[in-house]
């Protein structure tokens, strides 16, 4: 009596703890589309690949700024001390007094002053600042097409975290269930026996059971609680959230397309293969900007010029401009290295644009496989519920008409829960299933 008393008071501060425990915790009741939301929110994949775009659209720019002329001021200020003349000219010694000399100006030369604008824009060089804007621009669209791949990855990624949590949730509400059937099942066993109408063997093999199912839910317990907070992790939610989700739409599939359909909407519409499309054609445009090597350049200039130095000389308004060509002959025969070089760059990128090519036919191959599998393994599991209940009725009523063995009515006790337990698994995962392909085509919203 004070054992069950004991056990009572024991199971209500449990549960009291429980209750104290979750007001402590903020609760957030979540759909899949808010929890997609948030993981591109939080991803710090995403954040890497928004940075490589940012910086492949500065690249850009800056090759653009290229095409303009270049512009520059200067100023010079000197102060230098009182310099010690003279010339080494006999005749010029004899013929008058030092103050006629050209240089004696600069023996009072303290300050010299001297202030000039320039400007040079390249003519002609080989069309490379025309090609490293194309090979940037590429490479621009590029960054952003991997950055849609990446926010695919992450997408498929929270929604993987999204319904194996869902799995389990459901598995331990289905093990709890259980649990308390079992519970039941041990009480009643007990007063049978106390009754003499039962074997002692019987309530330890149902109490074993019991104690089976009372594990199992310790560990699905266990894996509930790390799924949780590895979806607050995705989420970016604060570590002590209880998440909860709104399976309104969850489970609500969209028509599902033949196999041809799945195989071109993935070659027209997966990112991967158009990052590498663009990757050749920069490639191509680097080999043209490693080919200008071999060729003259030539630019326009023009400059203003004021100089100052007292007692000597006064420029103002000196105004000049002009043409320069130039070759260079080493740089001529370096270039073949920097072709050699752009040219296995070239090779390069069509060898990823026809591995992405075949990895993306393989990918929807397997993902469009593995969704008709899980379909077909939902709607098998389905039936298998139905039966493995109407097996458990008929194995009770045959156990309590003493037609059945204790161990066979447990088996089918067991086959019950677990049956359930694989078509929430299998309900989960064929809802992956389904988006992987989704994603695999390239069509994941």
């Amino acid at each position: 009596m004070f054992k069950f008393m004991y056990r009572k008071i024991s199971i209500g501060l449990v549960s009291l703890l429980a209750v104290f425990q979750l007001q402590a915790q903020s609760v957030k009741t979540i759909t899949l589309k808010e929890a997609i939301d948030l993981g591109y929110t939080n991803s710090k994949q995403l954040m890497v690949s928004n940075a490589k775009v940012k910086e492949a659209q500065a690249k850009l720019a800056e090759a653009k700024d290229r095409a303009l002329p270049d512009v520059g001021v200067s100023g010079t200020y000197l102060h230098i001390n009182t310099p010690n003349i003279s010339m080494s000219n006999s005749s010029s010694s004899n013929s008058g007094s030092s103050s006629d000399s050209p240089l004696a100006a600069f023996s009072s030369l303290h300050d010299i002053g001297l202030a000039q604008l320039t400007a040079s824009m390249p003519v002609f060089n080989g069309m490379k600042i025309r090609n490293t804007k194309i090979m940037n621009d590429y490479l621009q669209q590029a960054a952003q097409y991997d950055a849609q791949t990446t926010k695919s990855q992450v997408a498929i990624n929270t929604i993987k975290a999204v319904y194996q949590y869902y799995e389990l949730q459901q598995s331990r509400r289905t093990i709890e269930e259980n649990l308390k059937h079992e519970q039941q099942r041990v009480t009643e066993f007990k007063n049978l026996e106390s009754q003499g109408l039962l074997a002692r063997n019987d309530r330890l093999k149902a109490e074993l059971q019991a104690n089976n199912v009372e594990l199992a839910l310790t560990e699905v317990n266990n894996s509930v609680k790390v799924a949780e907070y590895n979806l607050t992790i995705l989420l970016g939610l604060p570590d002590d959230t209880a998440i909860q989700l709104d399976t309104t739409s969850m489970f609500d599939l969209a028509k599902l397309t033949t196999w041809e359909e799945s195989l071109q909407n993935g070659l027209a519409n997966r990112t991967e293969i158009k990052s590498t499309d663009l990757q050749i054609k920069a490639s191509e445009s680097g080999y043209k900007i490693a080919k200008a090597d071999r060729l003259p350049t030539l630019a326009v200039s023009a400059g203003y010029v004021n100089a100052y130095i007292p007692n000597v000389l006064t420029v103002t308004n000196a105004v000049n401009g002009g043409l320069s060509l130039k070759y260079s002959i080493t740089g001529a025969i370096h270039a073949k290295h920097s072709m050699h070089e752009a040219k296995a760059r070239f090779d390069q990128a069509t060898a990823y644009n026809q591995m992405a090519t075949d990895q993306v036919k393989l990918d929807v191959r397997q993902k469009f496989l593995k969704s008709q599998e899980m379909l077909d393994k939902l709607v098998i599991n389905e039936r298998a519920i139905e039966q493995a209940q109407e097996n458990f009725q008929i194995s009770q009523n045959k156990y309590k008409q003493g037609l059945l063995i204790l161990s066979d009515y447990l088996d089918a006790d067991v086959a019950l829960l677990r049956t359930k337990i694989d078509y929430f698994t299998t309900r989960a995962e064929s809802m992956i299933a389904y988006y992987e392909l989704q994603e695999s085509m390239g069509t994941l919203q």
